[in-house]
């Protein structure tokens, strides 16, 4: 059955927020405009465009594809599911057009809302979260991580240039799992926060900029790598491309040209590599003297790689005489060695994303690849060809990043063989968190512990 392109705009205008709170899908209201849902909690709502998108998984969608995805059959095609889903949006009693009017709420900090005393957060930013009592202690004495009244801790977005606070992000302190789910805290935008920007540490026109997702996750990677007086780190709250815009402009403000790099340090998850995989192919130079913006990633954990695994690249190198290197590529650039999962920005298939089997898929990499393949970057788009007709120009992405782990694993910095049964490493306080297990593992005493002491 064909749909007219009447009724499909019909459909696409369907309230979002009225369809799922009418079919029983619960959320939460962040402001007018933003609303969350309350069991994916990485999936917003904005009710102003009418549209949805779901930061773990990477995508998004109209009222259409959002039907799509949570009230019609998950067994069934992708193209049955989308006919259901237009079925029921035609239904009368789903046709309930958006007619919320929006009006802008500028945010007002009220500092009556933050508690003089910064012990429970702090607690729960040392013992919960393994930060260390220095770090806390330090961003809290220059007013970016603060308490309010009932112990939650609160991280001010605080502007460079004029000290004003925009917005915050809110952090329960209290673990609850039955109510949270398996992240077992509360964690909100404060209402009205300025849109644009983040929890932001370092000066305006910063020579590095590095992006995090959250603010813990940008305290995690101070903590591993030390504060750079000349970087500006950014948390964005999500993935969210108008901070980073924000932020680059702000730079390009307040210096004569563009800053040197601009690094991402989002969660090594399938959203956070397809977020970054869609500016690592931008080319970013400075119109006024010719200077290029270096954009580059590192994403936490993103060097591991199971050891299982790479038995499977060799056993499969030496059966079709390949460099298992070359396999490992091939699998890191398309699935994040994630068996059947796309996660590259280019949607760019090959065996690894299709077959959940590891080895089969290494098997059948290694006998599609050429005699002669080296890995050169005109080559590393040529082989994924053959999986993804008439895709040129999202071939010559792929191959992209491709290069990338490809330098990266010939440098010997982007490889490093873990156990099947060690932990997963999804953000940089993961990091933190398995070092400090590690630690008490082996009877010593954690860097946290040993602080303690001297306090």
């Amino acid at each position: 059955m064909a749909f007219s392109d009447e009724e499909l705009a019909q459909c696409a205008a369907v309230d979002i927020v009225d369809l799922a709170e009418g079919h029983g899908i619960e959320l939460t209201s962040e402001t007018e405009r933003f609303y969350r849902m309350t069991e994916h909690d990485s999936l917003v709502i904005d009710r102003a465009k009418n549209y949805f998108h779901w930061n773990s998984r990477g995508f998004g969608g109209n009222t259409i594809k959002f039907a799509q995805t949570f009230l019609t059959d998950p067994h069934k095609t992708d193209s049955a599911r989308f006919k259901d889903a237009v079925g029921l949006l035609l239904d009368r009693n789903n046709l309930k057009h958006s007619e919320v009017a929006y009006q802008h709420t500028p945010y007002v900090y009220d500092p009556k809302l933050i508690s003089t005393d910064f012990r429970q957060a702090r607690e729960y930013l040392i013992n919960k979260r393994n930060l260390s009592p220095a770090l806390v202690d330090q961003f809290h004495k220059e007013g970016l991580a603060q308490q309010n009244k009932v112990g939650s801790a609160v991280f001010l977005w605080v502007d460079p240039g004029t000290d004003e606070v925009m917005g915050s992000t809110i952090q329960g302190t209290r673990i609850d799992h039955q109510r949270y789910g398996k992240r077992g805290t509360y964690k909100q935008i404060e209402r009205n926060s300025t849109s644009g920007y983040g929890f932001a540490v370092g000066p305006a026109d910063a020579d590095t900029l590095r992006f995090f997702e959250a603010p813990i996750d940008l305290m995690s990677y101070i903590q591993l790598k030390g504060q750079d007086v000349r970087t500006q780190y950014v948390a964005m709250n999500g993935l969210k491309e108008e901070v980073i815009t924000h932020y680059l402009a702000d730079n390009i403000k307040n210096r004569p040209t563009v800053p040197d790099r601009m690094v991402f340090n989002v969660d090594n998850d399938a959203a956070g590599q397809r977020f970054v995989d869609q500016f690592l192919v931008l080319n970013w130079t400075d119109r006024r003297n010719g200077k290029e913006l270096a954009v580059e990633r590192e994403l936490p954990g993103d060097d591991r790689t199971p050891v299982s695994y790479w038995r499977d690249y060799e056993r499969a190198s030496a059966k079709y005489r390949t460099n298992p290197y070359l396999l490992y590529v091939l699998d890191k650039a398309s699935s994040n060695l994630q068996p059947g999962m796309l996660t590259n920005g280019a949607d760019i298939h090959t065996p690894f994303t299709e077959q959940t089997d590891h080895a089969a898929a290494t098997e059948a990499t290694a006998a599609a690849l050429p005699v002669n393949f080296r890995g050169s970057l005109t080559q590393w788009a040529g082989v994924v060809r053959q999986w993804n007709a008439d895709r040129e120009g999202d071939c010559q992405r792929f191959g992209l990043k491709c290069q990338y782990y490809s330098n990266q694993a010939t440098r010997g910095s982007g490889l490093k063989l873990i156990r099947n049964s060690d932990p997963f490493i999804k953000d940089w306080n993961d990091i933190i968190r398995t070092r400090v297990a590690s630690s008490v593992n082996q009877g010593t005493k954690t860097p946290q512990e040993k602080g303690q002491e001297l306090e």
